[in-house]
C-alpha cells in the first residue's frame, strides 16, 4: 500500500498539471464532505447491525435488504451533489458545471465500493478488502497518467477515474454479493432495517463526519482561497505522501481488532486494546516519524517531480508526526465504535477540527502550504489527547485483565460492565 501510495503520488505529480493536479484535489475534498456527512455513518451502521444479528440467517437477510436500499439512497445523494454543486460552481476558478457530472459519478462509486469494503471487513474478509484497497490504490494513478495523454482537463480526470471505481466495484460484487441471491429470494420486501435506528448510531458519526472533513479536507480550502491551486498540489502531494506509511499501519490494526471489538460488544461485552498493543503501536510510530525525519529529502526525490520537492521534505516531517498521533488514536477509535459511544470520536473530532480550522485560517495566509502543515499536526495531537482522555475514564484500554488466545495469536483483553 505504500508503495502503491508513493507510485501514485510520483505518477500525477510528473504528468497532470500541478494546477489540474491542485483543482482535482479541491474536488476529491468535496466528495470526501459527502462521503463523511451523509454515507459513511450508515455504512458503519451495517457494520454493528450485522453483527447484533442473532444467527448466520438474520445477518444475511439484513444484509440482503439493506444493500438495496443503500444503493438507492447513494444515487439520490449523488444526484443531489451534481445540482447542488452545478448552483455553487464558482465560474470554473476551481470547478465549471461540466465537472460536477463525473465528480457526482466518483462521490456514487467511492460510496458503493466503501459500503462494501465495510461489509467485507466485518466478515473478516481480509483478502477481499486488501484487493480492494490495492486495486484502488494502484489503478487510480495509473489510468488518470494514461488518460492525460488525451487531454488535461479535470473533467476527463474525474470520468476516468469514476470508470476506475466501477471496475474496483466488481471485486465485492462477484465475491459477496452472489452469495445473497437466495437469500435475498426468500426475504424480498422484508422491512428488517430500523430507520431509527439506524438514524440513532448514524447521527453523532453525521457530525463527527463534518468535523473530520474539517480536521482532514478544509486544509485544502483555504489554501485554495489565500493561495492557489498549485500550493494546493503542493501541499496535498506532501500529505499523499507523509500520511500513507501511518495509514497503512492504522487500517492494519483496524483490520485485525475490529471483528473483535464489535463481535464481543454485540454479546454484551467489549475487548479492549491493552497498554501492550498501544506501547506496539507508539514504538511503530515513533520510528516512522524518525525516518521521515533522516530520509525525508531522499523520499521528496524519490516520489516527487521536480516542481514539488523544494519544500516537500519540511512539510512531511510535520505532517508524519501529526499522522502518527492518528494511528495511535486508532486504538482509542475502535472502542468508541465497539460501545457505540460515538459521541467520543464527534468531541474529539470537534476539537480538532476546530484546531485545524483556527491555526489554518493564522497560519496559511502568511506561510502557505507549510503554515496548513503546522495547523493539521497540531489538530492530530489535540485529537489524540482528547481520544486517550475520554476513552480512559471509562476504562477502555486496560493494562491487567482476561487473555483470550485466537490461533496462534494471544491478546490481552478486559471486559466493562458498563455496556452501550
Amino acid at each position: 500500500m505504500v508503495l502503491g501510495a508513493v507510485v501514485g503520488v510520483r505518477l500525477l505529480t510528473e504528468y497532470v498539471p500541478p494546477e489540474t493536479f491542485g483543482r482535482y484535489k479541491l474536488a476529491l475534498a468535496g466528495i470526501s464532505l459527502v462521503m463523511g456527512i451523509v454515507v459513511r455513518p450508515f455504512s458503519q451502521y451495517a457494520m454493528c447491525a450485522w453483527h447484533d444479528s442473532p444467527d448466520d440467517q438474520s445477518q444475511l437477510r439484513f444484509v440482503d435488504h439493506y444493500n438495496r436500499s443503500f444503493s438507492y439512497f447513494v444515487c439520490v445523494v449523488g444526484v443531489a451533489f451534481a445540482i447542488v454543486g452545478a448552483f455553487m460552481a464558482n465560474d470554473g476558478v476551481w470547478f465549471a458545471p461540466i465537472d460536477l457530472v463525473p465528480a457526482a459519478a466518483v462521490l456514487v462509486l467511492q460510496a458503493m465500493v466503501d459500503y462494501d469494503r465495510s461489509m467485507l471487513l466485518t466478515r473478516a474478509r481480509m483478502r477481499d478488502v486488501a484487493l480492494i484497497d490495492t486495486a484502488t490504490r494502484w489503478l487510480v494513478p495509473i489510468t488518470i497518467t494514461l488518460a492525460v495523454a488525451f487531454g488535461e482537463s479535470l473533467a476527463l480526470i474525474l470520468t476516468v477515474h469514476a470508470c476506475t471505481l466501477a471496475g474496483v466495484l466488481l471485486v465485492p460484487v462477484l465475491r459477496l454479493r452472489p452469495r445473497l441471491s437466495a437469500v435475498g429470494h426468500e426475504t424480498a420486501g422484508a422491512e428488517i432495517v430500523s430507520v431509527g435506528t439506524a438514524w440513532k448510531f448514524a447521527y453523532p458519526l453525521m457530525i463527527s463526519g463534518c468535523l473530520n472533513w474539517l480536521l482532514h479536507e478544509s486544509d485544502r480550502f483555504i489554501l485554495g482561497f489565500y493561495h492557489d491551486s498549485y500550493a494546493v498540489a503542493l501541499y496535498a502531494a506532501a500529505y499523499g505522501l507523509a500520511s500513507a506509511p501511518f495509514l497503512v499501519v492504522a487500517g492494519a490494526v483496524t483490520q485485525f481488532i475490529t471483528p473483535l471489538v464489535f463481535g464481543n460488544a454485540a454479546r454484551g461485552g467489549t475487548r479492549l486494546v491493552s497498554r501492550w498493543a498501544l506501547l506496539v503501536m507508539l514504538l511503530i510510530c515513533a520510528a516512522g516519524v524518525f525516518l521521515f525525519w533522516l530520509v525525508g529529502d531522499w523520499v521528496a526525490q524519490l516520489a516527487l517531480a521536480e516542481g514539488y520537492r523544494e519544500t516537500a521534505s519540511d512539510l512531511m516531517i510535520w505532517i508524519a508526526v501529526g499522522y502518527a498521533c492518528l494511528s495511535v488514536a486508532t486504538c482509542f477509535d475502535l472502542v468508541a465504535y465497539g460501545t457505540r459511544r460515538t459521541r467520543y470520536l464527534a468531541l474529539a473530532t470537534g476539537t480538532a477540527a476546530v484546531t485545524n480550522v483556527g491555526l489554518g485560517l493564522l497560519f496559511v495566509p502568511q506561510r502557505g502550504a507549510l503554515g496548513a502543515a503546522w495547523a493539521t499536526t497540531a489538530a492530530l495531537v489535540a485529537y489524540l489527547l482528547c481520544m486517550v482522555l475520554l476513552v480512559s475514564r471509562r476504562k477502555g484500554i486496560q493494562g491487567a485483565g482476561q487473555t483470550v488466545a485466537t490461533g496462534t495469536t494471544r491478546k490481552f483483553i478486559n471486559r466493562s460492565d458498563s455496556g452501550c
